[in-house]
């Protein structure tokens, strides 16, 4: 496990948790009926995400400095309102939505330039092994036995490997460092209050994670139509199924892995 890994999978968590926040604080504006484009964060909620990116990403400069010494520095302090009303209101310091958003884009490309860096280096022939990762619906067990029967690919689902003492994060990394793809499942396995279905949150953590190691081109996405998708992933391209027919999109997770790996 390099320490490269070790902070790109950091990050990933991070991307995680500040969008779960984002969302959380969404949903409590609508239901109070505020204006969204007012959103914003207190301190004590977010603070710790940025000044935990920022230290990653001094990680970064000194692990990889061709790719990072120039990247810019994240913004860790609140932003302080100005102006008459905000004399003796320094307490009303806040982290505003367009601040947070920032904080996910500068994660996402770290991302992006380390995926682009990797591209242009040829795959490993010894790996060609799909990770497959998913949520709790059993989907993924007819992908699994897809990938590996009609395509003729090993995979590697964490669940099914041994812990060996690790924790969670040690486990996703060394299992990931033994394939060169993914391939997750997206199924609405968290419902909120507004009947709006989600995948969970380890599912979107690992979908940073694995952008991030192998790059997008690498990365398959097979999304359960009337699941959410976050604004942050928006524009990437899925492969859709209707809920409960994983079956209907297996030709497409066939031709794009044919292209992975030139069969």
């Amino acid at each position: 496990m390099s320490d490269l890994s070790v902070v790109i999978a950091k990050l990933a968590g991070i991307r995680s948790a500040v969008v779960s926040a984002m969302n959380e604080n969404v949903s409590r504006n609508r239901s109070a009926g505020e204006v969204l484009t007012r959103a914003h964060f207190p301190p004590e909620n977010v603070q710790h995400y940025f000044e935990q990116a920022a230290a990653h990403l001094e990680k970064l400069k000194l692990l990889q400095p061709g790719l990072y010494e120039d990247f810019q520095v994240i913004q860790t302090e609140p932003d302080v309102p100005t102006g008459p009303s905000a004399a003796g209101h320094a307490s009303s310091a806040h982290y505003s939505r367009a601040l947070v958003d920032r904080l996910v884009r500068d994660i996402d490309q770290v991302f992006e330039i380390r995926a682009n860096s990797e591209l242009e280096q040829p795959k490993q022939d010894f790996a060609r092994r799909v990770f497959l990762t998913h949520g709790h619906a059993n989907e993924w067990r007819t992908v699994q036995a897809f990938i590996e029967k009609d395509v003729g690919l090993p995979t590697i689902e964490l669940a099914q490997e041994a812990n060996r003492g690790m924790t969670i994060i040690e486990k996703l990394i060394e299992n990931a460092a033994r394939c060169d793809s993914a391939v997750i499942v997206m199924t609405g396995d968290d419902v909120l209050n507004d009947n709006e279905a989600r995948v969970r949150e380890n599912v979107m953590h690992e979908i940073g994670f694995f952008q991030g190691r192998y790059g997008r081109n690498f990365v398959i996405l097979l999304h359960e139509d009337g699941v959410n998708i976050p604004t942050n992933l928006s524009g990437v391209v899925y492969v859709p199924f209707p809920k409960g027919r994983v079956e209907a999109g297996l030709h497409v997770v066939q031709r794009e892995l044919k292209a992975i790996y030139r069969i």
